[in-house]
Parts: C-alpha cells; sequence; structure tokens
C-alpha cells in the first residue's frame, strides 16, 4: 500500500498560488517589453508612449507601470528584448558545426550580418543614441547591451581558439569582423551597395587565413 505523504511534504495553496501569481507576472512582463520592442522595430524611438505599449500588449497603461514604473523601464525592456532575440538568432548560427577555418570565419560573419543588418541591433542603437543625454540612463543601458552582448563574442573567440587561433589572435578577429561588418550595415544609409562592400569582407577574410597559416598554429 502507498502510503499518502505527510501532510508537511505536500505543497500548501498558498505556496501553489505564489508560483502561479509569479508566473503569470513573468509572462506579463515579457509580453510587455516585446510589445515595447514592436513599437520601437516600427516607429522608432519617438513612437515609444506607454499608451501605445499597452495598446500593443492589449492591456491598460494600469497594467503596464504595474510592471513597469516609468518610461525608462519600459525603454529598457525594448532594448533587453532586442538582444535577448539577437542572442537566440545567433545561438542557431553558434550551434551549426563548421569543417575548416575558412568555414568558420564566414559562419562568424554571417551571424555578424544577421544581427547588424536587423531590426534587433537598430532598436539596440537607436535606443542607446537616443538616451545618450541622460548620463546616468545611458550608463544602465551601456552596461545591460554590455552583458547581454559579450556572451556571443565570447563565444565566438572560444570556437576561434578551439579551430586553432591563439586566445589574442581571436579576440582580435572578432572584434575586426564586427567592426567591419557594423561599419557596412551603418554605411549602407548613406551610400548605394556596391561591391566593395564584399571585396572587402573577401580580403579580410583572406588576411585572416594567411595570418593564421604563416603563425605556424597548423
Amino acid at each position: 500500500m502507498t502510503r499518502a505523504k505527510p501532510e508537511q511534504d505536500l505543497p500548501s495553496k498558498a505556496n501553489r498560488q505564489r508560483r502561479s501569481q509569479a508566473e503569470r507576472s513573468e509572462a506579463m512582463r515579457t509580453r510587455l517589453a516585446a510589445a515595447a520592442y514592436q513599437t520601437v522595430a516600427k516607429g522608432g524611438l519617438n513612437a515609444l508612449r506607454l499608451r501605445s505599449v499597452a495598446e500593443t500588449a492589449g492591456v491598460s497603461q494600469g497594467a503596464l507601470l504595474h510592471h513597469f514604473p516609468d518610461k525608462n523601464a519600459v525603454v529598457l525592456a525594448a532594448i533587453e528584448t532586442a538582444l535577448e532575440l539577437a542572442r537566440e538568432d545567433s545561438n542557431e548560427y553558434l550551434s551549426t558545426s563548421q569543417n575548416g577555418r575558412e568555414a568558420l570565419l564566414r559562419a562568424m560573419l554571417a551571424e555578424f550580418r544577421a544581427f547588424f543588418f536587423s531590426d534587433r541591433f537598430w532598436v539596440a542603437i537607436g535606443i542607446t543614441i537616443e538616451t545618450v543625454k541622460d548620463e546616468a540612463f545611458f550608463s544602465s543601458v551601456r552596461s545591460r547591451v554590455a552583458v547581454l552582448r559579450k556572451p556571443v563574442y565570447d563565444a565566438w573567440e572560444e570556437r576561434l581558439i578551439q579551430g586553432g587561433w591563439t586566445p589574442k589572435q581571436a579576440a582580435r578577429d572578432v572584434r575586426g569582423g564586427a567592426a567591419i561588418i557594423s561599419g557596412l550595415a551603418i554605411r549602407r544609409f548613406w551610400a548605394d551597395v556596391d561591391n566593395v562592400a564584399d571585396e572587402i569582407i573577401e580580403e579580410w577574410v583572406a588576411d585572416r587565413l594567411e595570418r593564421q597559416l604563416s603563425s605556424g598554429s597548423d
């Protein structure tokens, strides 16, 4: 016969309710953060009004303010959502196996292009630029961006090291690749797309592979 558990071992009704309330609260925060991100992605930071975010989420403005006390909290939620979505995208590239150093470099550049040419990046950079005038808030935004994006760069450094790069080479090539692609992403707003960008990328890849060979790390 199976013995019934002592009453003290069973979760109390109050505990079950607390867990359920916490889960519902987290789900609502996620929903509101997604609405904030969508609002900025569609209309820019100037479109980010508390009323608009609440309407997008399908809740009252009071419900929004219950979870996010002011507009800065909503703005921060939008940028966090943008970079969390970007990290999910990045993990797909990182989880794919690449055979050879050239394939690894090209996969890294492809991931950078997917990020820097996406709404995720433009929401993040747009918010960051707009908050520069508010020194205290800008510091919060800047530090949060670093926390959310750095693991992706760290992961690519580790992949390069596993592929034969030294730690110093890996750090430099991750930064260099990100700088090239982000620069090209920004430049497209002032100039038409041409073949020069592709040539620059091809030259960079060839140069990095040549340096790897000449370093004697094979």
